[in-house]
């Protein structure tokens, strides 16, 4: 058992929540650097929800990490079939128009009309 998943199973006590489990074995597959960056979060975002300490939206951060580490197949009204972490992806994008490319247009038009695409009140991606 790695010191990463002992020190989460004292936090959360086990067995760990599944998202969390997924978090743990990511992040033990490679860094908690780069599972923070998949999922469009910082190393300590990701330290603070292993440890369950993280005052932001556990909600939130559940759904990104189910999202990108559990990536499944969804059905994009404007792709066709793509993963659920590129859809998250194009989503957070879409959150502000940043570029004029014209893929990066359609895709700030399409996803601003498609049901996945929320903002909470912060401006975070629910």
């Amino acid at each position: 058992m790695s010191r990463r998943r002992t020190a989460a199973e004292e936090a959360w006590g086990a067995p760990l929540p599944d998202w969390v489990d997924m978090l743990v074995q990511a992040c033990d597959e490679t860094s908690q650097g780069k599972v923070a960056k998949r999922i469009g979060r910082s190393a300590s975002v990701v330290s603070q929800a292993l440890g369950n300490c993280y005052a932001g939206s556990l909600h939130v951060l559940e759904k990104r990490v189910r999202e990108v580490l559990d990536a499944e197949e969804i059905t994009c009204p404007a792709l066709g079939p793509i993963s659920s972490a590129d859809c998250l992806n194009w989503r957070d994008r879409a959150q502000t128009m940043t570029s004029a490319s014209p893929i990066s247009v359609r895709m700030f038009r399409e996803c601003r009309r498609c049901p996945r695409f929320t903002v909470a009140k912060n401006g975070e991606q629910t």
